[in-house]
């Protein structure tokens, strides 16, 4: 293929085999059916098919790893890719954003490393090497941000060999902490995954409900004591515990952000160990979130949202799993020089917010209920949940505040899990009012502003605010976009 760039490299020899063993785990659920198909062939005919099979995966990763070669040019990072489909991918310098290395178990084990290459026009990676020696992936990323930094700057980077003071770390007790607030029930999906696959030793399918309740009450009749209840509710705890800490030491073990000339990069993980660079230009707005017991004990999240849905943890990356406000700060300041708002600075809603609540969290529960009973007397009990509704409702809507201070939008909700976006205005894309049948009523608007990249369910919105209020808060916000 013709080219001013030479691609002359290729990925070392050892992804053959390390994209053998990653496939494997996938390879391994065809067994049964194999060992079904061929239960009258024999064990030695079982093997040699399976050796069969083994070399010709493996005769194919060498062809796609033959066929597989980059090349750097003066302006350009050139990847030529296909077996019987040829394609080749020029990045230019100008259009990389960060080259982040990522390496694994595996990649660990065997000193290689899998380099990701992000551009600013598209939603994930325009380039994956996967896999290099560690020593030929620091090379390569060394090279791209300085002819990246030649094309843009016409200058070399920052000499990157010095590492930056961290901007915040979290050390193993921190992790540790992080993990019990992020309590979790992903254990009982797995296991539900296990009986799916052995379901055909179980004396009933999973999806007969009916048998499920049948054989509960057959075995279990009497049993119930409020002991056993108990500690099966203290053991179902102790598991999504354990479940939430695991999950946590092994994604953010050895969290390490620090400031670079292009945003902030971070570097976590315990078993995958990855390095990426947050571009700051790309950084929408931050997110801070505060749990009930997160806030307890003066803690929270801080997130930035990125111009579109990466590749890990969609459009919002962590920058500050578990912080201090104190510690927060610096990270907003490093971030686009955003800024947590004053003591007292957020203001409250239209009071009729709370009208609107109640109403909403009365009608439809009540309508249900009522339609229920017609059927089922029994359920008019479900009222005695009414006022219990009406009080969340009421302490959610008291707890949604905001502001606009100079250039930053603050936008503040929840009460249990309160959520405060900081929004510098020059990041806004559209600004929306929406009025609904109820909120016209009651004179009230809800003001919507939209980011790159943010959801469409998790945008920053103001709601119930006077119409008056929705109105000059609009104008003023479409007036800074104007400059």
């Amino acid at each position: 293929m013709n080219g001013g760039t030479v691609t002359d490299r290729h990925l070392h020899p050892l992804s053959i085999g390390l994209r053998y063993l990653k496939n494997l785990p996938s390879t391994l659920l065809g067994l049964p059916a194999l060992v079904t198909y061929l239960n009258d062939k024999g064990i030695g005919y079982f093997f040699a098919m399976a050796a069969v099979f083994g070399v010709g995966v493996l005769a194919i990763n060498w062809l796609s790893w033959s066929r597989f070669r980059y090349g750097l040019g003066a302006h350009e990072i050139v990847i030529e890719s296909g077996v019987l489909n040829r394609n080749r991918r020029s990045i230019p310098f100008e259009r990389i954003q960060d080259v982040d290395i990522e390496r694994g178990v595996l990649e660990r084990l065997l000193g290689l490393a899998k380099v990701r290459i992000e551009t600013g026009g598209s939603g994930g990676d325009e380039g994956v090497l996967d896999s290099l020696s560690l020593i030929e992936a620091d090379r390569l990323r060394a090279a791209l941000r300085a002819g990246k930094a030649h094309e843009v700057h016409g200058a070399a980077v920052q000499d990157e060999a010095v590492e930056a003071p961290a901007l915040f770390a979290m050390p193993l007790p921190r992790v540790l902490l992080s993990g019990l607030f992020n309590f979790s029930l992903l254990y009982l999906a797995g296991l539900f995954a296990l009986l799916q696959t052995f379901e055909r030793f179980l004396p009933f399918r999973l999806e007969d409900w009916g048998k499920w309740i049948g054989l509960a009450e057959d075995r279990l009749a009497g049993r119930f004591t409020p002991g056993m209840i108990a500690a099966a509710l203290l053991l179902a705890l102790i598991l999504g515990v354990v479940t939430g800490v695991a999950r946590t030491l092994a994604r953010d073990y050895g969290f390490r952000l620090t400031e670079v000339p292009a945003g902030v990069r971070r570097v976590r993980g315990l078993f995958t160990h990855t390095e990426i660079v947050i571009p700051r230009r790309r950084m929408q707005l931050a997110l801070v979130r505060r749990g009930l017991f997160k806030r307890m004990l003066d803690f929270s999240e801080l997130a930035v949202q990125t111009l579109s849905a990466e590749r890990e943890g969609g459009g919002k990356q962590s920058v500050a799993p578990l912080a201090r406000d104190d510690e927060v700060i610096p990270i907003l300041g490093a971030c686009n020089a955003m800024r947590l708002p004053a003591e007292g600075a957020l203001l409250r809603v239209s009071r009729r917010h709370v009208l609107k609540a109640v109403a909403a969290s009365i009608a439809l529960p009540l309508v249900a209920i009522a339609t229920a009973s017609i059927f089922y007397p029994p359920i008019l009990f479900a009222l005695a949940a009414i006022p219990v509704l009406v009080a969340r409702a009421v302490l959610e809507r008291r707890a949604h505040r905001y502001a606009l201070v100079g250039d930053m939008l603050y936008v503040c909700q929840g009460w249990w899990a309160q959520k405060l976006w900081i929004v510098p205005v020059r990041s806004a894309q559209t600004v929306t009012i929406t009025r609904s049948p109820l909120q016209r009523i009651l004179g009230l608007s809800t003001l919507l502003v939209d980011t790159a990249g943010a959801s469409t369910i998790s945008d920053p919105r103001i709601v119930d605010l006077d119409d008056a209020r929705t109105r000059m808060l609009f104008d003023e916000i479409a007036e800074q976009l104007r400059r």
